[in-house]
């Protein structure tokens, strides 16, 4: 690793920081630390439509040649359990996926839902109701500087019912660094600055609040291509905060059926340093879903 690799993308991240601080507090300034360079990113994304080839099309390509049209990756996951029995329970988890990497950038994102619901009968023969919503959401992009190292603009969006917080958003910039990249291993590693607002849910007895904190972001990624049909996958990541911290970690191992589709097990774990009294400070989620790549 040159002194280059090292030092360029701390330096790109305090002007973006910097940016950041006068900007997040409105929506303009989220699109413009999301994605750093509007002009550029307009350029880049905008101007490149998906076309059919899309996924053998050569993403360091110079933008104006022709049929420079960058790569385009999605995916729909879905899935559903239902148990009877002393206890009728429901559940429902969906994603959609979608990614453009074109040159020097590459823009993500993803959006997922989980819903549950569970009825049991008490000691009086009385029917009880539960019921779990969760929304989560995120948009990450990310300006590759050199081989290696790279910066990056990630917004995450979580909103879980009875967990204590309406919603919690941040929204962070920093740099990366590919530690290792082969055909079978992926490692990369993040250290990144932003801000956090949370709002807290009302109760009977008090309000709803609502507080913003700076966070240091640290996290790490690693994929690993186990065979020509089997994947496996981990993200760990930790939003510093000075009132909360957040860690998550996320398993994931996806088995291809057919060549657009496949089965996931994943294991996802949330927990937070401080939360609203009589919430669970550990949130944890298991799904197996059928995903389709397009």
């Amino acid at each position: 690793m040159g002194i280059i690799d090292m030092i360029c993308p701390f330096i790109l991240m305090k002007n973006r920081l910097i940016l950041m601080n006068i900007y997040s507090k409105s929506i303009l300034g989220l699109c413009f630390c999301t994605f750093f360079n509007l002009p550029v990113f307009a350029d880049d994304f905008f101007l490149s439509k998906p076309s059919e080839a899309s996924g053998n099309a050569d993403v360091n390509c110079e933008q104006e040649a022709e049929g420079c049209t960058g790569k385009w990756e999605g995916g729909i996951e879905f899935g559903y359990v239902a148990v009877s029995g002393n206890e009728d329970t429901a559940s429902l988890n969906g994603q959609f996926n979608l990614s453009y990497e074109l040159t020097k950038w590459k823009h993500e994102g993803f959006v997922a839902t989980v819903t549950s619901s569970s009825e049991e009968k008490d000691s009086s023969g009385n029917v009880i109701k539960t019921e779990s919503e969760k929304y989560v959401a995120q948009i990450k992009s990310n300006y590759k500087i050199s081989n290696k190292s790279y910066a990056f603009g990630i917004y995450d969006y979580d909103s879980t019912k009875d967990s204590g917080f309406e919603y919690q958003m941040s929204l962070a910039v920093g740099a990366g660094y590919n530690f290792i990249k082969d055909d079978t291993h992926v490692l990369d590693g993040e250290l990144g600055f932003g801000s956090r607002k949370s709002k807290t849910e009302a109760t009977l007895v008090l309000p709803s609040e609502t507080n913003n904190e700076s966070i240091t972001r640290i996290a790490g990624k690693y994929k690993w291509k186990v065979s020509e049909t089997a994947t496996f996958e981990q993200k760990l990541s930790s939003e510093i905060g000075d009132d909360n911290t957040i860690s998550k970690s996320y398993t994931g191992l996806s088995a291809k059926v057919i060549e657009d589709l496949a089965l996931k097990l994943s294991y996802a774990v949330k927990r937070q340093s401080e939360v609203p009294l009589g919430s669970k400070k550990t949130e944890t989620i298991t799904s197996f879903t059928v995903v389709y790549s397009f």
